[in-house]
């Protein structure tokens, strides 16, 4: 980008012009059989098939001093600010979520991986924001060779209004370096921090 990116306005948008997103009134019935009513957000386009919207790509590279994982940063209109995110996207139609997490880490990052089966053989679904939405996304592991001939000059394909920069950070530094962007000014998506958050909470209960 030649200069920063910044919100010029906010005003409200009715379902009928959304795109991606719905807002939805829910009437639901508590545990005392009393009936209540709740908003919410539902995403637009789930694929028939599918029982998640999108995957969120932890995309890791195994270097001399330990391993690295791949992160983004891009400029979110709902915060206002660059994001430091995982590589994601929405699944499309008749595409399973692995093959959505390859897709998407070679047109965000340029950078061609191997899915890392899931230990369990079955992945959790997890609940993006569940007081307010019902997104639903897997976490995949991607594992990058830097040893790939397609892997020593990645280049993105990046579609129109995306502008997106790749950093790999140390596993080990996560939490310190989401510490850091986060004082310099930028946000940290709440899966790559949660993560971090883990990271840093195994450490200190070994």
């Amino acid at each position: 980008m030649s200069r920063a990116a910044k919100v010029i306005s906010v005003e409200p948008l009715d379902n009928d012009e959304a795109r991606w997103i719905n807002l939805v009134k829910i009437k639901y019935e508590d545990g005392d059989g009393k009936l209540r009513q709740w908003e919410g957000m539902r995403r637009k386009g789930r694929p028939k098939d599918s029982v998640v919207d999108a995957v969120q790509v932890v995309a890791l590279l195994q270097r001399p001093g330990g391993t690295e994982v791949l992160l983004e940063k891009q400029f979110r209109p709902p915060t206002g600010k660059v994001c430091i995110e995982f590589p994601a996207g929405l699944i499309d139609e008749g595409e399973t979520p692995e093959e959505c997490a390859l897709r998407e880490l070679k047109e965000e990052t340029g950078y061609v991986g191997e899915v890392i089966p899931d230990r369990t053989g079955v992945r959790p679904i997890l609940m993006s924001a569940p007081a307010s939405s019902s997104s639903k996304t897997f976490l995949i592991n991607v594992k990058i060779d830097p040893s790939r001939p397609e892997n020593a000059n990645p280049v993105a394909e990046l579609e129109d209004g995306e502008f997106i920069e790749c950093l790999w950070v140390p596993l080990k530094y996560l939490y310190e370096t989401c510490r850091n962007l986060q004082d310099k000014g930028f946000a940290i998506d709440g899966k790559v921090g949660a993560f971090a958050e883990g990271i840093e909470a195994s450490k200190m209960l070994q």
